[in-house]
């Protein structure tokens, strides 16, 4: 059994679930899963967990993203990217100093809007289907971050490039659109890349041609493990005699007072999964949340 995950540069065109499809064909493996999904029209990081590391796919989901989105100015679609109908178009010209200043006021905590024709949720439907079938559907504005949001280039008049990082649940398709909606027109996404996925890079992905071209011991090689999903969660290690116990469900008594928090545990330097630490009687123990091994 493979257990692990595999870094992808999605191509454009093909759906997450298509790129998951492919990686079962490929593996002979039903359990496949990916980390947070991509338009068709975009490109980039697209992260997929395989085996047991699925059961790490929401701590990669949850973690930051990083982009380079093109946006163009005087357009708005239904989609809020170029796919999309056109429903307004104007001609529009812009300074670089009000494309700047613009960007400005889109960084920070703020909440947004997400797009109807994406595949959020409301009353267990998604969202593009309401959009689909015609209906209007109350869509409730989220909580987002946008870290940084940097210009990379303009093309002196109505379109431009930037490399924006944002945290979980944040829709670009929407930032455009936001952005134009500041600069009193409309505004489109016309390209999108994903750069990284939390320590997940680009530079660290596998095309899927290569991938289908490669042998199972050549994947095998490009395969990371699944705890390199978990790096922002401290390390614990427990002592090698009581690992059997420790996975059978059992509490490990700690030396140290530690962190209510959730921990990467470790035993021989072997990765066992999630665990979580309990008091009790003012004495902390470390408990079993998520394990990700089978028994030794």
């Amino acid at each position: 059994m493979i257990d692990g995950l595999l870094i992808f540069d999605k191509e454009k065109g093909i759906t997450s679930h298509d790129l998951v499809y492919k990686v079962r064909r490929k593996l002979g493996i039903k359990k496949v899963g990916h980390t947070g999904t991509l338009d068709p029209m975009a490109t980039g990081v697209l992260v997929i967990s395989i085996g047991k590391a699925t059961k790490t796919s929401d701590y990669i989901i949850s973690s930051d993203k990083e982009y380079k989105a093109r946006v163009k100015l005087g357009i708005l679609t239904d989609t809020y990217d170029i796919t999309g109908e056109i429903l307004k178009e104007e001609k529009v010209t812009f300074t670089i100093d009000e494309i700047t200043n613009a960007l400005k006021n889109f960084t920070g905590k703020m909440t947004q809007k997400p797009p109807i024709y994406s595949a959020l949720k409301v009353k267990g439907k998604k969202l593009y289907e309401y959009a689909r079938e015609g209906k209007d559907v109350e869509i409730k504005k989220r909580d987002i971050e946008i870290y940084n949001n940097d210009l990379l280039d303009f093309n002196g008049n109505d379109e431009f490039l930037i490399r924006v990082k944002v945290s979980k649940g944040t829709y670009i398709r929407s930032i455009a659109n936001d952005i134009g909606e500041f600069l009193g027109t409309y505004g489109t996404l016309t390209e999108l890349r994903r750069t990284r996925t939390g320590d997940f890079k680009i530079e660290d992905s596998i095309t899927t041609s290569s991938f289908q071209e490669m042998s199972l011991d050549e994947i095998k090689e490009k395969i990371l493990p699944m705890d390199r999903a978990l790096s922002n969660f401290k390390r614990l290690e427990i002592d090698k005699s009581f690992c059997q116990k420790f996975l059978n469900g059992q509490f490990y008594k700690l030396n140290n007072k530690l962190e209510d928090e959730d921990y990467r545990v470790y035993c021989d330097n072997l990765f066992l999964g999630i665990g979580e630490v309990k008091f009790i009687d003012n004495k902390a123990y470390l408990k079993m949340k998520k394990k990700l091994i089978g028994d030794l």
